[in-house]
């Protein structure tokens, strides 16, 4: 049976469920079909930047026969934050209240989403509702699987960076599964935000000087079986140039 969502099913808030999408050829039409047997009535947005291993084409069939089914065909490979942000904008478009992204190798269980959900409606400290949920691994209960020692390292890494440098108060800030109010958008900036895998790192920072309301919720992220991770060297790189450049922007108080 489907997940019940508990106060957001009974609320019937709208929501969108994206997944960014590169040669994910081998895993997209399981990925959809988990996705809307946890929940039924989301639309399903997937973000394909022209993947050779005809991604999207798959993703198109699948839409012809299910309204729920939404492709994005982007040009050109153009990185993950961008392809989030895109997302987000278009779940704006289609009048969704919430958004949830999440990767589309299932390193994030789709069964977890209704927990993402149910927390954005738990109270924050000031009594309101929270305005992100993020999926963590580095929270009590929450866990990794599959990672090699070093991506382990460079994990903590980042999200230590992220939480002491950078000032961000969560402790798993470079996970991509995370459920949005898109209400929220409306107070950030995203002028220039980073357009790869720092856009995760990014729009913490962004979110948390403006004031919107995490919470973290534990899950088991497990490293993909199928297909090839996009974090290459050249990715790392630009992502550590991104990370300074907001620490600079930090400390400079801007």
């Amino acid at each position: 049976m489907p997940a019940e969502i508990g106060p957001v099913h009974q609320a019937s808030l709208k929501i969108v469920v994206q997944t960014a999408t590169f040669n994910e050829a081998a895993s997209i039409a399981s990925l959809l079909t988990s996705i809307g047997d946890v929940l039924p009535s989301a639309r399903i947005l997937v973000i394909d930047d022209e993947s050779p291993d005809g991604t999207g084409t798959i993703v198109t069939g699948i839409a012809a026969t299910n309204p729920q089914i939404h492709l994005l065909q982007r040009h050109g490979q153009r990185g993950l934050g961008s392809a989030i942000l895109d997302g987000l904008h278009y779940a704006r478009d289609l009048k969704a209240d919430i958004s949830v992204y999440l990767d589309a190798d299932f390193s994030h269980d789709p069964a977890d989403i209704p927990r993402l959900l149910d927390a954005l409606q738990s109270a924050a400290p000031n009594d309101a509702p929270y305005d992100i949920a993020i999926g963590s691994r580095r929270v009590p209960g929450g866990r990794t699987l599959g990672w090699p020692p070093t991506r382990h390292l460079a994990s903590w890494l980042v999200c230590s960076f992220t939480r002491w440098i950078l000032g961000v108060p969560v402790k798993d800030a470079s996970g991509g599964f995370r459920a949005i109010r898109l209400t929220c958008l409306d107070n950030l900036d995203l002028t220039g935000i980073a357009e790869g895998y720092a856009f995760q790192e990014d729009f913490l920072w962004r979110a948390h000087r403006a004031g919107v309301r995490m919470i973290e919720v534990p899950i088991t992220f497990t490293n993909r079986t199928e297909g090839n991770s996009k974090a290459d060297f050249a990715e790392m790189l630009r992502s550590v140039a991104a990370l300074l450049r907001i620490a600079w922007k930090t400390w400079l108080g801007h």
